[in-house]
């Protein structure tokens, strides 16, 4: 009969659409819930209660149904959808499935809205009826897989069938199954829907194929390293450089740490998890499948960590956290640039808007700013009460026991700036209330970078609470005529600046006019900090070998060029644990398996003559950081030779990119003799023999990717016309070099250290700053702002600050103008 009726008659059928209105309100509550993320044990509940009452009343409604009425089966299907719909709404209670990854929750929308287009399948013209049995049939194996994952929760769920109807539930995939197959069948849909079913069960053994495989090359090269250790890093180290990134991969090892892992050896799918706490993990049916298949993963959760923060660069989301920040979002930014061109330096002010969305839970918010080479952190600001309250500088320790012990056990205001490896800084705000936001400001001096002609300011990124909806204000000023003959896309000149808004983009990058450095000065208690122009300084040096330092960005024709123009020189890689020549010809068979490398982490300690080594790099920009190599052999190998003072400082000429983390960390320790350029220029330097000196001294720091020096001597006389910026970078910069080592060998006798950082206010490896929210906060814990100091760095803020002695000049100066001006008048009166 249901054949017979019109398109028009199924369209208007009152009864139906009354069934279809509550499926489509049920469905659009349970995304209103999703989208505000409605905390809160009793919201949740409240919100199932009206999914499983939505489809109690169509049940009912449609047990009223008379045996004649033509579109029973269609009401059938949306009472099924409507209990999936109030499934996964109790999912939230209970944690059954965990979150759907999105692909699973695009399918579960696809094959509903399948269901209910087989109420007109009939009426379809051929091609659409093939593609709606296709559809279906991959629908059944979704259903399919549902129906099996929930065996063991068969007892338990008929058991609950008194309790509210929940234990029904568990058995609605089976009945969408059963409905489906029966629906292909009675529309002789069998072909096409046997083809979508198919499909997908090759999809399935495909990616359960690939995932064990994924699964053995870990296993294989984690459990041989754990045992041989040739070159004394951690297995996870080793693995995490053979592994190749990818759909698989990332899978397998974020298994049981994103993707939920049920204990799959118990039973056919050994569950486990019914009304176990939240954990974050979504759930994925082919990682669960796939599992089913492969070994069990060698690597623990930890190291698994350490292999995605190093293939990932994960380390941001891998923080200590005192208080949760999932539910936090980055709504605007301010950027207001601040340049000197002339003096090939940048100042940055970022402004950050965080709104926390919950609506019951107090969050931290935190962030992670990438700074350019040499820049530092000179300002924070945290708003407190409506009020911007700026930050003081005080020594690392201190700064994190206050903020440790206030947001951990106080719940109250501070915000807090330290240093990380690999030129990163942290940001800590807290509280960021629930349906509130909070603001801060983070200052950064950095120099200017010189680059293939041209002067570059690169936009200083973060990670941190989600910004895809985030809006930014940017301002750049003091560009100078000359550099505004062009303009970035996006940005518009206004009044001699040059200004964007619109949604946040991390990365981006201003290209100037190369404008010669003049010299500057900027004097402060007595000395005078000049920036003046630096070349490279060579001096002849002997070489008696050449290491490379191999990876997946080294070429076959790199190798070639290198070998041809080392003359008589061994060239030499680290392979297998230990040095290894590479032959004039056929050695590719020798650097192949060092290609495959995402990384490498170059031995510098067991170089058999230091002094005489040119080691080559062509960085790969992933790597673990000296902090991750903790506990390690090779770390303490590598710390006791650093702390050797007869151990040179290594040659080390790079012809690649970006510094990988590990190079950035001994780098920022002044543990090479650093020279970049081409391969072209290498050969020179080796025809020559010759090499770039260490230009930096007690009272000199070279800032290379500015091509600049600032050079610091006792001279309170001097005119300062420069910003007080250039103290700042040169006390950042000295402080890494006097720590220099140090850094690496956790070595003591830094304290002294601690004044310079203060006097020029900037946060380093031994300084942070942090907002407190009253002034006994500051006194309980000892932090106290230096008054001879620069303070927290502010726009507009150029020139020096007059000496003790210029400031009685000064007064002197305006106590005699005023006599003088006095007198005349007086003198005039008496006339």
């Amino acid at each position: 009969m249901e054949n017979s009726l019109s398109l028009q008659q199924r369209l208007t059928d009152h009864r139906y659409l009354g069934f279809f209105s509550l499926l489509v309100f049920s469905l659009f509550s349970f995304f209103i819930g999703n989208t505000f993320d409605l905390d809160g044990d009793e919201t949740w509940f409240s919100l199932f209660l009206i999914h499983a009452g939505l489809a109690i009343l169509c049940l009912i409604g449609y047990i009223t149904l008379k045996k004649d009425y033509p579109f029973k089966k269609d009401v059938g299907t949306i009472i099924l959808l409507l209990a999936l719909i109030s499934c996964y709404a109790l999912n939230r209670e209970m944690d059954i499935f965990m979150e759907s990854v999105p692909w699973m929750a695009v399918l579960l929308l696809i094959s509903g809205a399948a269901l209910l287009l087989l109420r007109y399948a009939d009426l379809m013209p051929r091609w659409a009826r093939v593609l709606l049995g296709f559809t279906t049939g991959i629908s059944s194996v979704l259903f399919a897989y549902l129906a099996i994952y929930l065996i063991p929760l068969y007892g338990i769920a008929i058991a609950g069938i008194l309790m509210l109807g929940i234990g029904l539930h568990a058995f609605v995939p089976a009945f969408l199954l059963y409905h489906t197959i029966s629906a292909i069948r009675s529309l002789k849909l069998g072909k096409p829907a046997l083809a979508g079913a198919v499909l997908s069960l090759i999809i399935i053994v495909v990616f359960c194929v690939k995932y064990a495989a994924v699964v053995n090359d870990i296993n294989r090269v984690y459990n041989r390293k754990t045992v041989e250790g040739k070159d004394d890093l951690p297995a996870w180290v080793e693995t995490s450089r053979q592994v190749v990134p990818g759909f698989v991969a990332d899978r397998v090892l974020k298994t049981g740490l994103i993707y939920s892992s049920p204990e799959l050896r118990n039973d056919v799918f050994g569950y486990g998890m019914f009304m176990r706490d939240r954990m974050g993990s979504c759930h994925d049916p082919l990682v669960t499948t796939a599992q089913l298949f492969a070994q069990e993963l060698a690597p623990d959760k930890t190291d698994r960590y350490k292999i995605l923060e190093a293939l990932y660069d994960g380390r941001h989301d891998q923080q200590d956290r005192l208080w949760s920040g999932d539910d936090l979002s980055t709504r605007y930014i301010h950027t207001q640039i601040q340049l000197w061109p002339e003096q090939h330096l940048a100042y940055t002010e970022k402004s950050l808007t965080v709104f926390n969305q919950s609506n019951w839970r107090t969050e931290e918010g935190i962030y992670s700013f990438e700074l350019p080479e040499g820049g530092v952190v000179t300002s924070l600001s945290l708003w407190i009460n409506g009020k911007e309250e700026k930050a003081v500088l005080t020594t690392k320790e201190k700064a994190d026991s206050a903020y440790k012990t206030i947001v951990g056990r106080e719940a109250r205001d501070p915000s807090l700036v330290r240093w990380q490896e690999g030129n990163i800084v942290s940001v800590r705000v807290f509280p960021v209330n629930p349906q509130d936001k909070r603001v801060f400001k983070i200052g950064v001096t950095a120099p200017l970078k010189s680059e293939n002609g041209k002067m570059v300011y690169e936009n200083i990124a973060f990670k941190g609470p989600d910004f895809r909806s985030a809006t930014e204000f940017i301002s750049i000023g003091n560009l100078g005529q000359k550099l505004l003959a062009r303009k970035p896309a996006g940005f518009d000149r206004t009044e001699g600046r040059l200004e964007r808004e619109g949604a946040y983009r991390p990365n981006w990058r201003l290209e100037m006019e190369d404008t010669p450095l003049r010299p500057s000065t900027f004097t402060f208690n007595g000395n005078a900090y000049t920036i003046m122009p630096y070349e490279t300084q060579r001096s002849t040096v002997a070489t008696s070998a050449i290491y490379l330092d191999i990876n997946h960005a080294w070429t076959y024709g790199d190798v070639r060029r290198i070998i041809d123009m080392s003359a008589n020189l061994p060239v030499r890689v680290f392979s297998n644990g230990q040095f290894t020549d590479l032959p004039k010809n056929n050695f590719q068979a020798y650097i192949a398996p060092l290609q495959r490398h995402r990384f490498s982490l170059f031995p510098f300690h067991r170089l058999p003559d230091p002094a005489g080594a040119l080691v080559v790099i062509k960085s790969a920009e992933t790597s673990p950081m000296l902090s991750d190599l903790e506990g390690s052999a090779f770390r303490q190998k590598l710390s006791e030779k650093l702390a050797d003072p007869q151990f040179p400082k290594i040659r080390l000429y790079d012809f690649g990119g970006r510094f990988s983390p590990y190079l950035a960390s001994l780098r920022a320790s002044r543990a090479f003799r650093y020279e970049k350029g081409t391969q072209e220029q290498l050969r020179e330097l080796l025809n020559k023999g010759i090499f770039a000196d260490d230009p930096e001294t007690p009272d000199r720091v070279v800032i290379h990717e500015a091509k600049a020096a600032i050079v610091r001597q006792a001279d309170s006389a001097a005119a300062g016309t420069g910003p007080d910026h250039l103290m700042r970078l040169f006390a950042y910069n000295h402080i890494l070099q006097q720590t220099g080592k140090g850094l690496i060998t956790g070595s003591e006798g830094q304290e002294n250290l601690i004044a310079e950082a203060k006097e020029a206010y900037v946060v380093s490896p031994i300084s942070s700053l942090v907002v407190l929210e009253t002034k006994q906060d500051y006194e309980r814990f000892d932090i106290k702002d230096s008054g001879n100091s620069l303070r927290n760095a502010a726009l507009n803020d150029s020139g020096s600050v007059p000496e003790p002695h210029e400031w009685a000049l000064i007064i002197i100066a305006i106590l005699s103008v005023y006599l003088y001006l006095n007198r005349r008048r007086w003198t005039v009166f008496n006339a």
